[in-house]
């Protein structure tokens, strides 16, 4: 993390709490009024999404078992993935018994221009795994569209657990343990 990107972060972390005027003592009672402030906020995030369901635009099973496990925020992330598969296209595809090996195109628009993208994605029909050279779920746990039209074409109606990190369910507790900085 750069020396900027640490700055911005902690001025968006205490964004409306301290300014260039505020003494020490002041910081103190705001960095405790920050932190409040922030858990008070994932609570009434993780509330919402505990208890309302985003309507499903599709009729896709895949997509109704994200609907049903993750946040809010992490079920938009599927869901963009999910719209972005439009400009994949297979170009290839080798099978057997075991494995399925396709050659996912991606149509990109970078500076205006238009190029392609290919990425590999593998699927193992046995363990009902898939694996895709974006690294997508490696790098931020979600499913990528490459994979996300593989699962289609293998008509897959449901994905493996394995594909549902706990870290983004809606129905984890979150539990903050919030201590006063001031003490009384």
């Amino acid at each position: 993390m750069s020396t900027i990107q640490r700055s911005e972060s902690m001025n968006a972390f205490f964004d409306g709490f301290i300014n260039p005027t505020t003494t020490l003592k002041q910081f103190v009672v705001q960095y405790d009024n920050a932190l409040r402030s922030k858990v008070e906020k994932e609570i009434e995030v993780d509330f919402a999404s505990f208890n309302t369901t985003l309507p499903c635009a599709t009729q896709s099973l895949i997509k109704r078992q994200f609907q049903e496990e993750y946040t809010h925020a992490k079920l938009a992330e599927v869901q963009q993935e999910l719209r972005r598969k439009i400009n994949c296209t297979i170009k290839s595809c080798e099978c057997d018994e075991m494995y399925s090996k396709y050659m996912v195109k991606e149509e990109c628009i970078r500076n205006g221009q238009s190029h392609d993208k290919m990425n590999e994605v593998v699927f193992d029909k046995v363990m009902q795994q898939i694996g895709c050279t974006c690294h997508l779920f490696e790098f931020r746990g979600i499913l990528c569209r490459h994979s996300f039209l593989v699962l289609a074409q293998e008509e897959v109606k449901s994905v493996s657990h394995y594909y549902l990190l706990k870290r983004w369910s809606k129905c984890i507790q979150r539990r903050h343990l919030h201590k006063s900085v001031i003490q009384t």
